[in-house]
């Protein structure tokens, strides 16, 4: 951490997806901008960035459904939303939620401090995504994590 420190940066840009870069962010005092493609059910972006979700009209990530859902679907899709909650608020946001709190010396969660990004980048494009709500927060940037692509090598006839 003292490493760190002396290096005075101004911003840091981490995953979401692997907690503590916040909290590493939070101890030194500086602003961090989140970088995500999705969550498993968008939990992340749900609890952490308060990102609206409805899940009887958005599908959920990683659910296999479309936009145009049957009424089964969207039952299924409440189903996996609720799913995804349950496993991630019990097995995964307890346990952060504790360590923050420890490592912060007050009580803390996971997500409020994830919650503190300036803004969240979101690694695709908007044309690849469902309709849904967005905040002023959640900027598109497909494109921004892929290197440029190489020539096609020349083939002799």
């Amino acid at each position: 951490m003292e490493k760190l420190w002396e290096t005075k940066y101004d911003v840091m840009v981490i995953d979401p997806v692997l907690p503590c870069g916040e909290l590493v962010a939070e101890l030194l005092g500086i602003p961090f901008v989140n970088t995500i493609r999705l969550s498993m059910g968008n939990t992340v972006e749900r609890y952490c960035g308060h990102l609206p979700f409805l899940p009887s009209y958005v599908p959920v990530s990683m659910g296999g459904l479309t936009d145009r859902m049957t009424f089964l679907e969207r039952v299924k899709n409440v189903m996996l939303t609720l799913f995804f909650d349950f496993v991630l608020q019990q097995y995964d946001f307890q346990f952060w939620d504790q360590f923050y709190g420890e490592a912060l010396g007050r009580p803390t969660t996971l997500g409020e401090s994830m919650g503190k990004a300036e803004i969240w980048l979101i690694r695709t494009y908007c044309d690849f995504e469902f309709p849904r709500p967005y905040l002023p927060n959640f900027e598109f940037v497909g494109g921004l994590h892929c290197k440029p692509a190489k020539p096609l090598p020349k083939v002799g006839l």
